[in-house]
């Protein structure tokens, strides 16, 4: 059995309407804080580390609830589309109050921007295991991850065209092809990916490698919920433990480069 390699690049889409959006915030956001609202350091590195503070939170619960959505949509579409249209909406803010130099107005866009944007990020990487049977999902991450890189890089490409070299540049070009940007991204994953049929196909080829069939139900999500209730196994805790540590620390050190990097890059 190979990968849909199609409907994986379709449902990346999501991931890089995401990534596309992280390289504007990491890549500009520092930028208006130095240089148009004159923020302190200490300021700006606590202003930076909203998202991550807003994830902490934000990120299981709405996971949890896609998890338990039912619609005609799916599970994950509906906060999917809902999410990138509120953050297309807000960001808006973000590039008006630099302009009219409204620290108020910049802050409220950045703010309901991130809320946005966390309301939608576990949905969207959960998409490619709801439809991707579980011996392929490496495959289709590697696919997921590509695509992420691709966003990322075009934005960065399309900062260094659309900003000028002026005292007081303006972002709202590099805004506004952001926001076409997820909202074309996202549009193409809704008209073409059908989610609910996405994953009945998922089903099916489970079957076909001769695979327990993974089916999201209240009574599946019940034996889940008990069975984590259950010890784990001392090597399993332990190798768990290391694994996410890693992932802390990677995190770690990529976030505290890219969110000081356009600063000192300019």
């Amino acid at each position: 059995m190979k990968l849909n390699n199609k409907r994986t690049i379709l449902v990346g889409l999501a991931f890089m309407s995401i990534s596309a959006f992280w390289q504007v915030y990491d890549g500009i956001i520092p930028l208006i804080l130095k240089n148009t609202f004159n923020v302190n350091e200490v300021l700006a590195g606590a202003v930076m580390a909203l998202d991550n503070v807003l994830a902490l939170f934000l990120l299981p619960v709405f996971g949890s609830l896609s998890d338990r959505t039912h619609t005609r949509m799916g599970r994950r579409m509906p906060y999917i589309v809902v999410g990138t249209v509120l953050a297309s909406i807000a960001i808006v803010l973000v590039p008006i109050g630099d302009h009219v130099y409204s620290l108020p107005l910049f802050i409220v866009g950045l703010g309901l921007a991130l809320l946005a944007m966390s309301s939608y990020r576990s949905p969207a990487v959960a998409l490619m295991p709801d439809v991707t049977p579980k011996p392929l999902r490496s495959k289709g991450n590697a696919i997921i991850n590509l695509m992420g890189a691709v966003g990322g890089i075009t934005m960065l490409i399309l900062i260094k065209v659309l900003i000028p070299k002026t005292d007081h540049p303006s972002y709202l070009p590099v805004f506004a092809v952001l926001i076409v940007f997820m909202l074309v991204c996202v549009g193409v994953l809704f008209f073409t990916v059908n989610e609910p049929r996405a994953v009945k196909q998922m089903q099916a080829e489970s079957r076909a490698m001769g695979i327990e069939e993974e089916v999201a139900s209240e009574e599946v999500l019940a034996q889940e919920a008990a069975s984590k209730t259950q010890k784990m196994p001392a090597d399993v805790a332990r190798s768990l433990k290391f694994l996410l540590a890693s992932i802390f620390l990677w995190f770690m050190g990529y976030n505290a480069i890219t969110t000081a990097f356009s600063k000192y890059a300019n």
